[in-house]
């Protein structure tokens, strides 16, 4: 049986710009991955976020794109618990082995409250499969956090994405109304270039960098 892996993104994007090369290389070695979307995204691109959804997560390869419809910048007027809830009813549904999601330090408050509401979701109970979390990181609103330590993104996971980043790209290309141009980091140079220097960090081309706030050796 495969394993599954959650994709958790507080909106749409922000999931292929955080881990869309390692979303592709779990795809490629058997893994499940389920993407889910938490908020709708910006309102002028709401009548057709979705579809463009869609096409960005299937061209990785992406089975099943979950879209929870909370509303895009205030998830903060929604109560903690509701989000909670929302993402407990997820996890004993699918039961992954692991969830990537946002940082906790991102400047983005949606990214924050997410992060937050994933962390008491998938906290470890007795008689539960354990779940491992890890924290990828979100151009234009990662590195714009106060630097920190409370706040700063700790790469301490890398996977090499040699062999996806073309798909990465290509994947971004349906969200080409989200992207700017260069110098802006949500840019395709941007998104290519910090690739290369978390590559460079590990002895590899291109990777993509996670923070890890759980591991299980199971």
């Amino acid at each position: 049986m495969r394993e599954t892996v959650l994709v958790i993104a507080a909106h749409p994007d922000d999931e292929i710009l955080g881990s869309g090369g390692t979303i592709k290389k779990l795809i490629n070695h058997g893994y499940k991955v389920i993407t889910v979307i938490a908020a709708k995204g910006r309102k002028e691109e709401e009548h057709h976020i979705q579809q463009l959804m869609l096409q960005a997560n299937k061209h990785l390869g992406v089975e099943e794109i979950l879209f929870l419809e909370f509303p895009n910048l205030l998830m903060e007027t929604i109560p903690l618990v509701e989000i909670n809830k929302s993402i407990e009813d997820l996890l004993d549904k699918y039961t992954p082995a692991m969830i990537f999601t946002h940082h906790y330090g991102d400047t983005n408050r949606d990214h924050q409250i997410l992060f937050q509401a994933v962390l008491t979701a998938a906290r470890p109970l007795p008689g539960k499969k354990p779940i491992e979390i890890l924290c990828f990181e979100t151009v234009s609103s990662s590195e714009w956090s106060q630097h920190t330590n409370d706040k700063e993104f700790k790469p301490n996971y890398f996977v090499d994405i040699s062999d996806t980043i073309d798909d990465k790209l290509k994947s971004l290309r349906h969200y080409d109304v989200e992207m700017r141009p260069f110098p802006h980091p949500r840019s395709y140079d941007g998104v290519k270039y910090l690739a290369r220097v978390r590559g460079m960090t590990v002895g590899v081309e291109y990777a993509e960098a996670f923070e890890i706030i759980r591991r299980v050796w199971k």
